[in-house]
């Protein structure tokens, strides 16, 4: 799971919902609800409750703040006495408003950056810092918390401090992301860059008490880890990061590190305790040949550390990524065969493993397939034993990767055996993440895999439906278990999808019409194409559906209602309101793109957030002479290095190629009809050949996809002119990237990275690639699996799979599109993919 999508799946079951929408009112701390003194006023951000008093000197734009940490059960207690200093220093701070959602930002999985930090106090100058930190020292010092990564701890803690900034402002990354922002000392935006690991602007103003504190830090720093020589991280969480090291005589061990109070689990367990509780289970079956030998267990500062044998290999998740079959087009029988053999002897050997911890009283207890390694040998290994409990206890599920847990199951042996059953149905086909909202689907896995792999045998199936069975919400859809034949799949129907939208919709609400992807809550996002109303009421009216009265209202109310601050960009911001109202003939088009026009615009060249979609936006609504302007900043930029780096088309150059070839056909003017042609090239030059198909190396990862991969890149290429399209090889780029999207198996469904983008780009490769349209009307086919039921409609699974969508990017208005693309041969329905639209 991706760890930002963490805090979104707290406050709702069924939408991605901002963390300070979750019910945590029976645990909100005392100081949310008292009075305060007549010169303090109280405001809300977020999850944050922000004490600020009404006199006093203004509070700067940034500088040194202080950040105090502390546990669950110390911040009610630390968080009043941090108060007290504060009212009587007259500083503006900010405190966590209840224990649930300090509970959250401190878990496993969350922001690093970020966590631990329970109160921020902003001192307006030197000697208010100075100050702040002596008193707050002498009242909360040596407090118990998790050390905060960003900062350098003041003393024994839990008051640390970072340079920032005070009040949010935000700068243009190269790719046209927006990030927060500090002002450097010539008055320009520059990133607020919150990592995970303390640095200072080297332009910034280090007071004397500070310097050193930091110099008495950096003089303690050792090279080195109770003598163990760190090589590289292999992974961070928030409780702590794995590391290969090596131990002075150059042997390779693993360090897996703990923080104490940090990454708490569901129970409130933190990384330490899980990593004892793993020290104990290795030291209990480190004989085994599959588990990896204990060496240590140390303290070095206050961090905990487990020294273990280093494995060499790679997991079953990594390899699988890599060699599994139904990820390329038209794999043969006999690629599908070595694969099944490989699957079945790692399988075997991962259950034989499951069976002797069981046989030696110990559960696993987090089975899946990124734990399971395989050994250059080419025998298995498991790693990661913090969950390890007695086989035969009763145990919640307090963790586990989603799609390989039960929470229904209580028995540890049964949660291991649940969880072999989906490793053996994800490594043939690994969909498994769609089973808990959706558990009718296994039926049709379970088809699917028989059917693409057949030499599985009977006995593996069998097996690895019994464990599934273990589920009672997946039994009865299994074979063995249902009455009837799997249905085969059909398309969604627009009828039920369009439902789904409608009944997502909530007016009352100021922040979002229509649920979407976590990008939906970022500022202006409910203004896009991408996660915004624009573009779920552009889907409805492709489909030929009505827009309601009062989702229009909705929608221009907020427009007239944006901040300043606000993006302008086509996807991401004010531009596709405008776009949207152009097109039904809104009169507040035109007084959007007055603001547009007369805003400090994106430097951005992009499609996504920068000056192509504002280029489009304007010779759509008319306005050629301003269109063509944009058009011209965008064709000075091709291939400029270090921007749209990731290829395809919102986030590469491939946007603007669809743009000048768009200005070419316009103006009749050859040069732009090259420098199209250049745009595609520079994201060719991320182009990778895999097994006859195209895909673009982004990400670190070969995509195929149409926000960022080969998919967007073809689109833009048979977007060129024709003399400029034959020169690259127009059918061979279209036939590739085709191929690549022809697969059987995509786990996400959305248009832009999964499923719905793959259909609606193959239903306009027809020209190069006559299969395209059967090809199309598959994935629309399959699309059906990526849809939930949902108050008596369908809604699309969104990204990551943990959570539903309505929004265009990744739910259920791309899936729309994509069905109407597909059933009108190719109709030009996504603004910016074509050089005209319908």
């Amino acid at each position: 799971m991706d760890p930002t999508y963490g805090p979104y799946i707290v406050a709702d079951s069924d939408w991605y919902e901002p963390l300070e929408r979750c019910d945590d009112a029976a645990s909100r701390f005392s100081l949310t609800k008292c009075e305060l003194p007549v010169d303090w006023q109280r405001n809300q951000h977020g999850v944050w409750e922000v004490l600020t008093p009404v006199s006093g000197p203004r509070l700067p734009d940034q500088g040194w703040k202080i950040h105090i940490t502390a546990t669950i059960d110390t911040a009610e207690e630390t968080i009043e006495q941090a108060w007290a200093v504060c009212r009587r220093l007259n500083l503006p701070f900010k405190f966590l408003r209840s224990r649930r959602v300090t509970h959250v930002l401190n878990s496993k999985y969350a922001n690093r950056a970020a966590s631990g930090k329970v109160i921020t106090a902003y001192p307006r100058n030197t000697e208010e810092l100075r100050v702040a930190l002596t008193d707050l020292d002498a009242l909360l010092g040596g407090r118990p918390g998790p050390y905060i990564l960003s900062d350098r701890r003041w003393n024994r803690g839990p008051v640390s401090v970072r340079y920032g900034a005070f009040t949010l402002m935000w700068c243009e990354l190269p790719d046209g992301s927006r990030v927060p922002a500090l002002r450097d000392p010539s008055g320009n935006a520059v990133p607020d860059r919150r990592q995970p690991a303390f640095t200072v602007p080297e332009w910034a103003d280090i007071p004397d008490f500070l310097a050193v504190s930091f110099a008495t830090a950096l003089a303690e720093a050792d090279d080195t880890l109770n003598g163990y020589k760190v090589i590289k991280a292999l992974h961070f969480s928030n409780g702590g990061g794995v590391y290969l090291a090596e131990t002075p005589d150059g042997t390779e061990v693993v360090l897996k590190e703990a923080r104490p109070h940090a990454g708490l689990d569901a129970s409130g367990a933190d990384a330490v305790e899980r990593l004892r509780n793993e020290w104990s289970a290795l030291e209990a079956v480190g004989h085994l040949s599959f588990v990896p030998r204990p060496i240590e267990y140390f303290t070095a500062w206050e961090h905990h550390y487990l020294v273990m044998e280093h494995i060499q290999g790679e997991s079953l998740g990594t390899w699988m990524g890599r060699d599994y079959p139904l990820t390329r087009h038209a794999p043969g029988e006999r690629v599908r065969a070595v694969y099944t053999t490989l699957v079945l002897d790692y399988l075997r050997q991962v259950e034989a493993a499951v069976e002797a911890l069981h046989n030696a009283g110990l559960a696993f207890g987090d089975l899946h397939p990124h734990n399971i390694l395989i050994r250059d040998t080419d025998t298995i290994a498991l790693v990661d034993f913090e969950l390890a409990t007695a086989v035969d206890t009763e145990r919640t599920t307090v963790l586990g990767a989603p799609g390989f847990i039960e929470p229904s199951l209580t028995s540890a042996r049964d949660c291991d055996l649940y969880a072999l059953g989906c490793c053996q149905l994800t490594a043939v086909m690994p969909l498994t993440g769609l089973l808990q909202r959706t558990p009718a689907v296994v039926g049709h896995l379970v088809e699917m895999a028989t059917s693409a792999f057949p030499t599985l045998p009977a006995a593996y199936v069998e097996q690895m439906t019994e464990r599934l069975a273990l589920s009672p919400d997946l039994r009865p859809h299994l074979p063995g278990h249902r009455a009837q034949a799997v249905p085969a799949l059909t398309p969604p129907r627009a009828e039920a999808l369009l439902g789904g939208i409608d009944g997502s919709a909530d007016t009352t609400r100021s922040d979002r019409l229509f649920p979407g992807d976590i990008a939906g809550h970022r500022d202006g996002a409910a203004l896009g194409l991408a996660h915004g109303s624009p573009g779920v009421l552009l889907a409805q009216l492709s489909a030929g559906a009505g827009v309601a009265p009062g989702h229009l209202s909705w929608l221009e109310r907020a427009a007239r209602q944006a901040p300043g601050r606000t993006p302008l960009g086509l996807y991401d911001g004010l531009a596709g309101t405008a776009w949207l109202f152009h097109r039904i003939g809104h009169p507040l088009a035109g007084e959007l793109i007055d603001r547009i026009l007369s805003s400090q615009l994106p430097s951005s060249p992009g499609l996504f957030s920068g000056l192509t979609g504002i280029a489009h936006l304007l010779l759509d609504a008319g306005e050629p002479d301003e269109g063509l302007k944009l058009a011209a900043a965008v064709c000075d930029r091709v291939g400029e290095k270090d921007v749209l780096d990731r290829p395809g088309l919102m986030y590469g150059w491939s946007g603007p190629a669809v743009l000048l070839a768009r200005c070419a056909r316009l103006t009749g003017d050859g040069e732009w009809a090259k420098a199209a042609a250049a745009a595609v090239r520079a994201d060719l030059k991320h182009a990778r050949e895999l097994d006859g198909t195209l895909q673009m190396n982004s990400s670190q990862r070969l995509l195929p996809y149409l926000a960022e991969g080969s998919a967007g890149v073809a689109l833009a290429a048979m977007a060129l002119p024709e003399a400029q399209a034959t020169a690259i090889d127009v059918d061979g780029i279209v036939s590739g990237a085709a191929r690549a999207a022809a697969v059987e198996t995509v786990v996400q469904g959305g248009l832009f990275n999964g499923r719905s983008g793959l259909a609606y780009f193959l239903s306009h490769a027809s020209a190069h690639v006559p299969q395209a349209p059967s090809w199309a009307e598959h994935q629309v086919r399959l699309l059906s699996l990526h849809v939930a039921d949902h108050d008596g409609s369908q809604v699309l699974h969104g990204d990551q799979l943990l959570r539903l969508s309505a929004d265009l990017a990744t739910g259920s208005a791309g899936a729309l599109l994509a069905l109407q693309a597909t059933k009108t041969s190719g109709a030009r329905l996504l603004p910016g993919a074509h050089p005209g639209q319908e």
